[in-house]
């Protein structure tokens, strides 16, 4: 390990100190004649006041081909990893009127072999709360821009909501810690896409804000 300039130099000075020492000691030498022990305690309070927490469940999925019901169209389904809110905080400390809320935003799929980019927009999902709670409720589905139909038919180009919490305070109250959900994922592209591996980054951010 390279230490900076100053604490090498202090450390050296430590070192030179502690060999004049052990010289000096030698010129006098004591018998011991007993021994007292005292134990040493300490209670150290935890500092730590809890904390609002995202986790998701894996780093990666895929896509696999699934009949579309469309000629003119390809369609390929896969799952998000389980993504996780905890809140640690006592409900005292949680700021009135604040509440959570959970978004997901993709990149274009990039084509690894040189292939034409499909966007983002051709990617939709559909999300779903992992337990029955009050207080917390799940995002809209998404469609994709091949989908007719809603205005909400966009894909994730921009944060679309996965799921939230009406109120931080109110959520912690009723008896749990921590949350889940995950959605089903869904990409169209055109009947004549290129063939080849493609890949998109889908980021999954955690928000608080006071209402």
């Amino acid at each position: 390990m390279k230490f900076p300039q100053g604490l090498s130099a202090r450390i050296a000075v430590a070192a030179a100190g502690g060999l004049l020492l052990a010289g000096g000691a030698s010129a006098a030498i004591a018998d011991e004649l007993d021994t007292g022990d005292v134990d040493v305690t300490v209670d150290i309070e935890s500092t730590d006041d809890g904390a609002l927490t995202l986790t998701v469940g894996g780093t990666s999925t895929s896509l696999a081909e699934v009949v579309s019901g469309d000629p003119t169209i390809r369609q390929f389904d896969g799952q998000l990893p389980q993504v996780t809110v905890s809140d640690t905080r006592d409900p005292d400390s949680i700021p009135d009127g604040s509440f959570w809320s959970v978004y997901g935003q993709a990149t274009d799929f990039v084509g690894q072999d040189g292939q034409p980019d499909i966007p983002a927009e051709n990617l939709g999902w559909t999300p779903e709360v992992l337990g029955d709670y009050e207080y917390i409720t799940e995002g809209d589905p998404i469609g994709t821009v091949l989908d007719d139909g809603p205005e909400a038919n966009v894909g994730l180009v921009e944060g679309e909501l996965l799921y939230s919490a009406f109120t931080s305070e109110d959520a912690v109250n009723e008896g749990n810690t921590s949350w889940s959900a995950t959605a089903g994922l869904t990409l169209k592209t055109d009947a004549d896409v290129a063939p080849g591996a493609y890949a998109s980054v889908l980021t999954i951010s955690l928000f608080e804000d006071i209402g």
